[in-house]
């Protein structure tokens, strides 16, 4: 995904659209993009165990996003 791309998905589609909901549509982007690299790569069995801990993580991001929390906290 390039960085174009990242921008388009945060810019609103509609005037009242709230931050949480751009902040949606690129995830959903960047997990579509994720999934077809995946399929042009053709990844095999042995890397499953890599990409689940890589999934628990994007969904512990999202988690943080949705209530509100610092992802990274202690950065500035």
């Amino acid at each position: 995904m390039t960085p174009a791309d990242v921008a388009e998905n945060l810019m609103p589609k509609v005037a009242n659209e709230d931050v949480e909901t751009s902040l949606e549509r690129l995830i959903q982007a960047l997990r579509r993009s994720k999934e077809e690299a995946k399929k042009k790569e053709g990844t095999s069995g042995e890397d499953t165990s890599k990409e689940e801990a890589e999934d628990a993580e994007d969904k512990e991001l999202e988690e943080e996003i949705d209530i509100g929390e610092d992802p990274n906290p202690g950065k500035s």
